[in-house]
């Protein structure tokens, strides 16, 4: 299965946040698999890289406990539970590149 992603103009604010995309084509030859036990995504708060996982599926967290420690421009940001729960499943592996909003675990 493939996908393709074609994008014209991307626009870059100073604090390098995205300000407005263009010409943006999607082609999909299948859809993304749905996690099937459910549960809420916990999602990347910027882009960069899978610099630890801090815990595996079946895990129990508490609001504030740290999941996922994310590197970006040599700088370490930790990512932290929103809410209590058990980790049902972890979408990426140390070393994986991320975007903005991409799930990183799901909680149940």
């Amino acid at each position: 299965d493939t996908s393709k992603l074609t994008i014209d103009e991307v626009e870059v604010s100073e604090g390098g946040d995205i300000s407005s995309v263009s010409g943006v084509a999607v082609q999909a030859a299948a859809a993304a698999p749905v996690a099937a036990s459910g549960g809420e995504p916990v999602n990347s708060p910027l882009g960069g890289n899978i610099f630890k996982i801090l815990v595996a599926p079946g895990d129990v967290v508490e609001q504030g406990d740290i999941v996922i420690i994310l590197e970006a421009m040599k700088m370490e940001t930790e990512v932290r539970a929103a809410r209590s729960g058990t980790v049902v499943g972890v979408a990426v592996n140390v070393g994986d590149a991320v975007g903005v909003g991409d799930t990183l675990l799901t909680l149940a």
